[in-house]
């Protein structure tokens, strides 16, 4: 399997994907507070919630030092990342969503295919057409938007990119969603994102 970098699992639930599948509907989006423990592939695991449009992932890898802390803001289609690694002490880089990426301020369409059962939770299965993963993405999201599963198809084989593996639904601390103070911001440059730290070697 190729290597996935960190980029990919930035907002936990997948790689950039272009949408153009026939007869798709709008992807429900989160509607509810809520956290969660979720893995993917290559020892990735992460702390996830959701807060007022606001996305928080904390990820981590065993085999690779550092954690890393997104945050997503619905509204404006934004992130904000912060990884714990030396030279890199309070700074954020801020950047858009990818162009097609799930969670972009561009439609968010797929076909319906079904139900499934992730984590104890009933969900709707999704087909969204993956240009960039060259095979459709099958996302499981439950009815207030809460993205269960995501997988695909890699060489043949089918792969779980992301999957929740307990989910509350609980208020969440907003202040949780917020950049820390004394954190300065900086923006990446166009073509810089292959220079953030990998969590799929």
């Amino acid at each position: 399997m190729r290597s996935l970098n960190v980029a990919a699992w930035m907002l936990g639930v997948g790689m950039s994907i272009d949408i153009g599948a026939a007869g798709a509907e709008p992807l429900p989006l989160p509607a509810t507070d809520y956290r969660a423990k979720a893995k993917a592939p290559q020892g990735v695991e992460m702390q996830v919630a959701h807060h007022g449009r606001r996305l928080r992932l904390d990820i981590s890898n065993a085999n690779v030092p550092g954690l890393m802390t997104s945050l997503v803001n619905l509204d404006t289609s934004s992130m904000l990342v912060m990884v714990n690694l030396p030279g890199m002490e309070g700074v954020a880089i801020e950047m858009a969503l990818p162009s097609g990426h799930p969670f972009s301020s561009e439609a968010r369409n797929g076909t319906r295919t079904g139900t499934d059962q992730v984590a104890g939770e009933t969900c709707d299965l999704w087909r969204i057409e993956s240009k960039a993963l060259k095979a459709p993405v099958d996302s499981c999201i439950t009815a207030d938007g809460i993205v269960l599963r995501n997988e695909t198809t890699m060489e043949g084989k089918k792969v779980v990119l992301f999957e929740v593996t307990e989910l509350e639904r609980v208020p969440q601390d907003p202040g949780r969603f917020e950049l820390p103070k004394g954190v300065r911001t900086t923006k990446l440059p166009p073509g810089m994102k292959s220079l953030l730290p990998s969590l799929g070697r």
